[in-house]
C-alpha cells in the first residue's frame, strides 16, 4: 500500500475519488449511467432547490449496480480484482437516490486477504483517533474514525470475510458506513 498523507486522502483514493469528483473515466461512465448526480461536480453557483413531494405511491426498491476492475486505479492492494458497488433506490426503473456504496477487494487466498486487512489497519491506525476491531464468527470488522479531519471522510469500515461462492477465496468490503440492514449484500454468511 502506498504511503498517504492523511485519513481524508487515503479514504478518498480507496473510494475511487468519487466524493471529490476526480475519479477515473471508467468509474465516471459507470456513475453517469447509474448514479448520475455523482458523475459531475455541481456548479458552484447553484444552490439547493425545493421540489413538491413525490406523488408516485409505487414503492421504491433496492438495486445493486457494480463495476469490476482488474486493478484499482489509484492504489495497489495486492488484490486479484476489486468491485465498486452502489445500492440505489429505484422506482419504476428510475433512480430516486442511493443508500450506500462500497468497494470489495477480492483475494485468491486467505493469507493475501489477511495481509491486506492488516495493511489497511496499519495505515488507518497511524491516521485515526479512534479504532474498533471486532471478530465475529469468521469475519473481522475494523472501524476507524478521525474526528479531527474532513467531515466527509471521518469514518471508514472494512470487513474481512470469506467469498460467498468460492470457499478458498476471500474479500474485504470497504466503505464509510456499511449499514447492518444490508449485511446480506456484504456477505451471505450471518
Amino acid at each position: 500500500m502506498e504511503q498517504t498523507k492523511s485519513f481524508y486522502s487515503l479514504t478518498n483514493d480507496i473510494l475511487l475519488r468519487i466524493n471529490t469528483y476526480e475519479t477515473d473515466s471508467s468509474t465516471k461512465s459507470f456513475l453517469k449511467n447509474y448514479v448520475p448526480f455523482l458523475a459531475e461536480k455541481p456548479d458552484q453557483h447553484s444552490g439547493w432547490t425545493a421540489h413538491p413531494p413525490v406523488e408516485d405511491t409505487n414503492p421504491t426498491y433496492t438495486v445493486r449496480h457494480s463495476i469490476e476492475f482488474l486493478k484499482h486505479p489509484y492504489i495497489n492492494f495486492g488484490t486479484s480484482k476489486c468491485r465498486l458497488e452502489f445500492l440505489t433506490n429505484e422506482r419504476n426503473n428510475t433512480f430516486v437516490g442511493y443508500q450506500t456504496y462500497f468497494i470489495i477487494f477480492l483475494f485468491d487466498n486467505k493469507q493475501e486477504a489477511i495481509n491486506s486487512f492488516e495493511g489497511f489497519c496499519k495505515e488507518y491506525d497511524k491516521l485515526s483517533d479512534s479504532k474498533n476491531i471486532i471478530k465475529r464468527s469468521d469475519k473481522q470488522i475494523a472501524i476507524f474514525k478521525n474526528t479531527n479531519g474532513e467531515s466527509l471522510f471521518e469514518r471508514v469500515e472494512f470487513i474481512l470475510t470469506q467469498d460467498d461462492l468460492y470457499d478458498n477465496k476471500y474479500k474485504i468490503i470497504f466503505g464509510q458506513i456499511l449499514d447492518s440492514q444490508f449485511e446480506d449484500y456484504y456477505s451471505g454468511e450471518q
